[in-house]
């Protein structure tokens, strides 16, 4: 009575192939930058904001949106936030000395602070409290993006977190 040629379904394979398939999914999402030309201060929101807004000193300022992949830029910022731990776990007394090896960790810890806020910033963006990062294999340049790694010390910038590439130049003519 039984039929060889029918298949047999395991709906454990076919979910752990969704989740499989949902991991790879790109998040669409963006970042908005902020510029008030009075201050010369450059800042990201999350937030959009269609009518505007005022800086603290009272001038509209200039804001740019630009789309991302937040789960390659959470990913991203993954691998920047082992390089920092990394980079802070090499720092001993017997390898650098005294007010230099503060001034370096406090920097490092300062940028590690940083990505922690980009990333809590990605997790809004997405709606979500987490964001499944790209597998390991996975690379920027393989996605399309264009990335800049900063030495030191080895951190991958994505162009969405570069303000230059999206808001116009200060005016030259003053």
């Amino acid at each position: 009575m039984s039929d060889s040629s029918t298949k047999v379904i395991n709906l454990a394979e076919r979910r752990a192939q969704r989740e499989r398939q949902a991991a790879n999914v790109p998040i669409p999402g963006w970042l908005v930058w902020l510029h008030c030309p009075k201050c010369e201060t450059t800042e990201y929101t999350e937030v959009l904001m269609s009518e505007g807004r005022d800086h603290k000193c009272g001038t509209l300022v200039e804001e740019k949106e630009v789309p991302i992949d937040v789960r390659a830029e959470y990913t991203i910022s993954l691998r920047n936030l082992e390089t920092l731990d990394n980079l802070l776990e090499s720092q001993t007394p017997s390898r650098l000395l005294g007010r230099f090896l503060k001034t370096s960790r406090d920097s490092l810890e300062q940028l590690r602070a940083a990505e922690e806020e980009y990333q809590r910033r990605m997790l809004i963006i997405a709606g979500t409290d987490e964001v499944t990062p790209y597998p390991e294999e996975w690379t920027p340049e393989t996605a399309g993006m264009e990335v800049e790694v900063i030495q030191p010390p080895g951190l991958m910038l994505t162009e969405a977190r570069q303000p230059q590439f999206h808001l116009s130049p200060p005016d030259q003519t003053a």
